[in-house]
């Protein structure tokens, strides 16, 4: 008879373990791994923090303040009464203008004239050109010149012309020098020429030499003398009630610089202004005047301006 052995351990031996549920493990790791979800969380917080710190780009950011801001405080009352800070400039009395010394309450141009109300601020930029010419006036070297006027102005070329003529024949002219003569052309390429023309027109053409006149002033660049129809119709405050001796002043000093004279500036109080002064800008204490030279052939004359 065969005899089977057993292999069956004995008692107190190793038992085997018994094999977990799915489960059971599941609930075993369930912390481990809200544990490390945990940390990841506050390591990107972390992250944030520290990005937020830097600008977001590496620079330094301004610091947080989450503090409500305090109420602003009223400006306190100067001396005066007036208030002063940050706001709003205090308001002032405009100050009574001052006559000029060839000023007059009952002549001169109307407010509403003097303002600019009726000028036109831009034109075609096409122009008329006086003819006939003229005869020579002065001696030495003949300079030539034409005179034209925008298209669509109610001044005539001729009648400007006519003006222009008159201010470079006088006497207290350039002509004084003994060594320019002037002569107007009508026709041909003269040496300068005078145009009478709209604000925009004289800001176009003064600004293709990069000079600024702003709608407001003269100019000669090249052979281009400039002239403002809002300055040859309305003349400067200090000129209101004598607009012909301020049409006289631009061609003067306008034409100076044409033939090579800078800027000057006030001798002395109570002389008369030189007429290459900036004369528009203020008078520095002299007398208005549109004219190089005196009666007696003196030259008007000043410091040089830098």
């Amino acid at each position: 008879m065969i005899q089977r052995t057993s292999h069956a351990r004995p008692r107190g031996g190793r038992r085997r373990r018994p094999k977990r549920s799915v489960r059971a493990g599941r609930a075993h790791k369930a912390p481990l791994v809200a544990g490390f979800t945990a940390v990841t969380a506050l390591a990107v917080i972390g992250l944030v923090v520290t990005e937020q710190g830097r600008g977001g780009d590496g620079t330094a950011a301004a610091p947080r303040n989450d503090a409500p801001a305090a109420a602003p405080r009223s400006p306190s009352p100067s001396p005066s009464g007036s208030g002063t800070g940050s706001g709003a400039p205090p308001k002032t009395k405009a100050p009574k203008p001052t006559k000029s010394p060839d000023s007059s309450p009952s002549s001169g141009p109307s407010a509403s004239a003097r303002s600019g109300a009726g000028i036109p601020k831009s034109g075609p930029g096409t122009f008329t050109t006086a003819g006939a010419g003229s005869g020579t006036a002065g001696g030495g070297r003949i300079v030539t010149y034409s005179v034209s006027v925008e298209d669509g102005l109610k001044e005539s070329a001729a009648a400007v012309a006519a003006e222009v003529d008159q201010i470079l024949a006088d006497p207290r002219g350039w002509t004084a020098d003994g060594a320019t003569g002037f002569r107007r052309v009508a026709g041909g390429t003269a040496d300068f020429v005078v145009q009478l023309a709209t604000p925009d027109t004289v800001d176009r053409v003064c600004g293709e030499y990069n000079l600024d006149t702003g709608g407001e002033v003269n100019c000669n660049v090249g052979r281009h003398v400039m002239v403002n129809l809002k300055r040859w119709r309305l003349a400067t405050p200090f000129y209101a009630h004598d607009v012909p001796s301020y049409r006289a002043l631009i061609i003067n000093h306008e034409v100076g610089h044409f033939l090579g004279h800078g800027h000057e500036t006030c001798a002395g109080a109570g002389k008369p202004a030189p007429a290459m002064m900036q004369q528009i800008k203020g008078l520095r204490g002299c007398v208005i005047n549109a004219w190089p030279y005196a009666a007696d052939g003196t030259r008007i004359t000043g410091p040089p301006v830098p």
